[in-house]
């Protein structure tokens, strides 16, 4: 018995386990712990621009056509044989005011019908020759010195236009400046136009109120004498002074394009000023009437009121104020209270975080510990007294 107790072979499996467990013991305990890690990635991912303080003049942007200011029927006064024709009385052809167009031979007399207005021919409907009777229609001029615009505004756009003392608003006349240009011409070129007076019927479709303007020299017949056919690209190109034909030769080009009767234009009309509202991106309108804002990493929802808006910017009235960050990145589920982070401001956290680490940590290489004043003046003293 005493000699199973004191032998070596029956205590080896037991210290073996017990060492077994002492190790493993050991290694639990000194385990290494996980630190938790502030996330900074928390929140959406957002832009964001700064609302500011301004008052602009508004532009009204809208449509219009144009039509011929003036436009008569040419008739027969009296019956008889067509015996001549000029030239010019054909569809497309311009003619000058009191030239004469056509002849009527009655009883080996003649009947001379000249033009009323300086002009342009839409419709002939005679040829030499042929028999007329009183009151038959011959021809359709159109007058080339002026065309009207009629411009579609709506309704609640009609205080947007500026008031002035120059309108007889009670007579239903107007002296208002305006830009138009043909719509699909993709160019920079305008052309001016007056708003004259509108009409006191609505459009069937829409509800629009139809503004006339006028325009001079639709057809751009006044600058003929200025302009010169490229014999080498057939090419119409204007000359202008300080310009090379070479230079700008396709913007010259669409600058002497005429306003056609019945083409479709753009409108742009300087309205009146407004004052001190605040604008933001049209981008950043939700809803017709809120705006995000972005405020100590949560996302507001606020309904504003809007004093104007165009196809770039929205100026609003209330609800937001000059300096707050409106955010205009699309979010899905937008609501009061969401967590965000604001593009550009999350670097800025980080260099300041990493500046701190910097400052707290160890001392770079190559850099000498300051310098002791107290230390030094007491080394200094000892050496003094050791000599």
């Amino acid at each position: 018995m005493w000699k199973k107790i004191f032998n070596l072979k029956f205590w080896m499996p037991i210290l073996v386990l017990g060492l077994g467990a002492g190790i493993t013991m050991a290694l639990l305990k000194s385990k290494p712990t996980a630190r938790k890690k502030t996330n900074h990635q928390q929140g959406t991912l957002v832009e964001v621009t700064t609302a500011a303080l301004s008052s602009p003049q508004i532009e009204v942007r809208t449509h219009g056509r144009i039509r011929a200011a003036k436009r008569v029927v040419l008739s027969a006064r009296i019956g008889g044989e067509v015996i001549w024709i000029s030239p010019n009385l054909r569809e497309g052809r311009f003619f000058k005011k009191g030239e004469k167009l056509l002849e009527i031979g009655i009883r080996q007399s003649k009947s001379r019908l000249k033009a009323p207005f300086n002009g342009v021919v839409q419709t002939r409907n005679v040829d030499l020759g042929q028999y007329v009777n009183p009151g038959a229609q011959l021809a359709t001029l159109l007058g080339s010195d002026q065309a009207e615009v009629v411009i579609d505004l709506p309704m609640g756009r009609l205080n947007w236009l500026p008031q002035s003392n120059d309108q007889v608003s009670a007579e239903n006349q107007y002296q208002i400046l305006a830009k138009i240009s043909l719509t699909g011409i993709n160019s920079t070129v305008s052309r001016v136009a007056v708003i004259k007076r509108r009409l006191l019927e609505l459009t069937s479709r829409g509800m629009m109120v139809q503004l006339v303007a006028e325009t001079e020299d639709p057809f751009l017949l006044k600058r003929l004498p200025n302009v010169q056919k490229n014999k080498n690209s057939g090419v119409v190109v204007v000359k202008e002074k300080g310009v090379a034909d070479t230079e700008n030769k396709r913007k010259l080009e669409v600058s002497t394009m005429p306003l056609f009767v019945g083409s479709f234009v753009d409108v742009s009309i300087p309205g009146r000023q407004l004052e001190n509202v605040v604008q933001i991106p049209a981008q950043a309108l939700r809803d017709r009437d809120t705006v995000w804002i972005a405020s100590a990493g949560e996302l507001q929802v606020r309904t504003v009121r809007i004093a104007h808006l165009d196809f770039d910017n929205v100026y609003l009235s209330n609800g937001v104020k000059p300096g707050e960050k409106i955010i205009i990145s699309p979010i899905k589920g937008a609501a009061n209270g969401l967590k965000i982070r604001v593009v550009g401001e999350e670097k800025i956290q980080h260099n300041k975080i990493s500046g701190k680490k910097r400052r707290k940590g160890k001392r770079p290489e190559g850099m000498k510990k300051p310098r002791n004043k107290k230390s030094e003046q007491g080394n200094f003293s000892e050496q003094k007294e050791e000599s």
